[in-house]
């Protein structure tokens, strides 16, 4: 049997880390149920949560075009594994979900979406590091958008995408492409 190859995505403070996290650390029975995750091994791709590129010169970008070896190597590593990767926009400029999808044909490839209504995502931006004046309610609206329509590119190309609301750890499902 083959691997979940699940990418997380959703906007900045959306809690992609945080919701790989509490799978991780929580194995919550009844999302893991919902998932279909039931007696899984979970395996977290750390160098997606580590290569987070968030200033220009850090460094990660050039890490992160590594990434579709690093996760061929933990799906040849591993059977019938999920396995979580935290989604950067970064991820499809680098086409890696498609090169991972390729090389990787025997496993299964899907993306959740976090949800979060944007007022209070915009809340959460504004408490970032990153952020700065500049950054504007349609700015990051914009941003949000943007994503979700490479998303449901990749939705057309055999990507099952799954919508959950990261309000609350509750991570209840929702609609897929969310209306902002």
């Amino acid at each position: 049997m083959g691997n979940k190859i699940i990418w997380v995505f959703g906007p900045s403070a959306a809690g992609k880390e945080t919701f790989i996290k509490y799978i991780k650390n929580n194995k919550p029975a009844e999302l893991l149920a919902r998932l279909g995750w039931v007696n899984k091994n979970i395996i977290v791709c750390d160098e997606s949560l580590d290569w987070v590129v968030q200033e220009t010169n850090d460094g990660n970008k050039l890490l992160r075009k590594k990434l579709n070896k690093v996760i061929e190597e933990y799906s040849q590593n591993n059977i019938n594994s999920i396995i979580l990767i935290k989604g950067q926009d970064l991820d499809f400029n680098n086409n890696t979900l498609n090169i991972v999808k390729e090389s990787l044909s025997n496993d299964e490839h899907e993306i959740i979406f976090l949800y979060v209504d944007f007022d209070i995502l915009y809340q959460r931006y504004m408490t970032k590091k990153w952020w700065d004046e500049t950054m504007t309610r349609d700015v990051c609206k914009d941003w949000a958008k943007k994503q979700i329509n490479l998303l449901t590119r990749h939705q057309d190309r055999g990507f099952k995408i799954k919508a959950l609301d990261s309000t609350s750890n509750e991570y209840l499902d929702t609609n897929f492409p969310p209306v902002l």
